[in-house]
């Protein structure tokens, strides 16, 4: 059992360490030159989380990153405040709509069924916008955290878009695996 643990972490260690030196995880130039103090490759689904953390006023500037997907998926990004999986989670979203346009907005999930809509989570989020290139979607947002916290569980999806219907996950492989946690103040 203890070289199973072993050979997984090692695996584990160099999948991080590959996927960050493959995705230019630190060194990634964004579009509008911004430039974030910590960013994390996360295991599964060709995601990227990039943040600064400004503990003056509690708040987040981040990035999310989701390569290896087509303009027609939808992709999402979210802490859960008081579980670890997708129901309860505060997601960011964003999708081509019908007009051609990115559009990224927050969604509040409260089931498994949910076809992620529109609506205000339990923490504001005064700015949120995402763009679409090269296969990758990227979701820019600041989150004013809730008070006294800066550790959450955090899952991240894609899936399907029919018309303006955001369709469900794939419901195996990595798609269950798109879990995890993130501590914004100590870069974890």
């Amino acid at each position: 059992m203890d070289k199973l643990l072993t050979t997984l972490l090692l695996t584990s260690i160099l999948f991080s360490t590959t996927y960050a030196q493959n995705h230019n995880c630190s060194s990634f130039a964004f579009r509008n030159n911004q430039i974030f103090a910590t960013c994390i490759p996360l295991p599964v689904l060709n995601s990227v989380l990039h943040w600064t953390y400004y503990p003056n006023n509690h708040t987040v500037d981040l990035a999310y990153r989701h390569g290896g997907v087509p303009n027609t998926d939808w992709v999402a990004w979210g802490l859960n405040i008081d579980g670890t999986m997708m129901v309860g989670s505060q997601c960011l979203v964003a999708f081509r709509n019908s007009s051609g346009e990115i559009h990224a907005y927050t969604s509040p999930v409260s089931s498994y069924s949910t076809q992620l809509a529109e609506g205000a989570l339990s923490f504001n989020v005064p700015r949120i916008g995402a763009e679409y290139s090269n296969n990758e979607y990227i979701i820019f947002a600041t989150l004013e955290l809730p008070a006294g916290r800066t550790s959450f569980s955090q899952a991240w999806q894609n899936g399907g878009v029919s018309g303006q219907v955001l369709t469900a996950h794939a419901m195996s492989g990595d798609n269950l695996r798109s879990i995890g946690s993130v501590d914004f103040a100590n870069g974890l």
